[in-house]
């Protein structure tokens, strides 16, 4: 069993990588020098870890893991529950509630999950910052970044997918709503979190006036895309110049 000190001991080398990664990058980041920021010899590194890389990999595994875990806090208690109790029916384009106060409610619980997961995003923006930043490099770990794309494949690997669907057969992702979740709502995230810092002291806003201000521009855009009592999956109606 691990005890108090191994455990604070490992936690100082995770924050000391996410600090040094943030700052000069993972390639440029030393073991040695992981040690020296963490207090810890290279050799109780290398008892927790194989290598550098596998540091990378649980930092990517445990912040996936805790997004995931909220996202199916969200599907449970929400989406199926909903289902279940008949305010809710998911048509191949779109999510029909059976009345308004079904609808309102499933917008209250959206604002609350997305403000969760503002919350995270920016409580451990230096790894996201990390990821950004590797994903922009041909490197090993360029990908990692689009793990978050495993929310939304449309396979039978999909959690979220195979969850819904279990109670709702007609649930499936369309080309539309995949793009719109990864570059209107994943990738808004990421971004917020990777230039929060900077953004609040170049703008003079308060952290609370800036996530406030973000909350609001989020929630314009998820209001567009509901019409009555139905939030659109796909939206039939826009036709694009070029569009065949």
């Amino acid at each position: 069993m691990v005890n108090i000190e191994q455990q604070q001991a490992k936690e100082r080398i995770l924050n000391a990588s996410i600090q040094l990664f943030s700052q000069k990058g993972y390639d440029g980041t030393r073991v040695s020098e992981i040690a020296e920021v963490a207090k810890v010899t290279k050799a109780l590194i290398y008892y927790y870890f194989k290598s550098k890389e596998e540091i990378l990999d649980h930092l990517v595994h445990s912040l996936l893991e805790n997004a995931a875990a909220m996202t199916m806090d969200f599907i449970h208690t929400n989406i199926v529950q909903m289902i279940k109790d008949g305010r809710l029916d998911i048509l191949p384009d779109r999510l029909h509630f059976m009345d308004k106060a079904a609808i309102e409610c499933f917008l209250e619980n959206a604002q609350v999950y997305f403000e969760q997961v503002l919350d995270y995003v920016l409580e451990y923006r230096q790894i996201i910052r990390i990821l950004m930043l590797e994903s922009l490099k041909d490197s090993k770990h360029h990908n990692e970044l689009f793990q978050l794309m495993d929310f939304t494949r449309s396979d039978e690997g999909n959690l979220i997918l195979k969850t819904i669907s279990a109670v709702d057969q007609e649930f499936s992702y369309s080309h539309d709503l995949l793009v719109f979740n990864f570059f209107y709502t994943i990738c808004p995230l990421l971004n917020f979190a990777v230039y929060y810092d900077e953004y609040q002291a170049l703008s003079g806003l308060s952290g609370n006036q800036l996530r406030t201000a973000f909350l609001r521009s989020s929630q314009i855009i998820f209001r567009s895309l509901i019409t009555g009592q139905d939030i659109l999956l796909k939206n039939h109606g826009v036709k694009l110049k070029n569009q065949v």
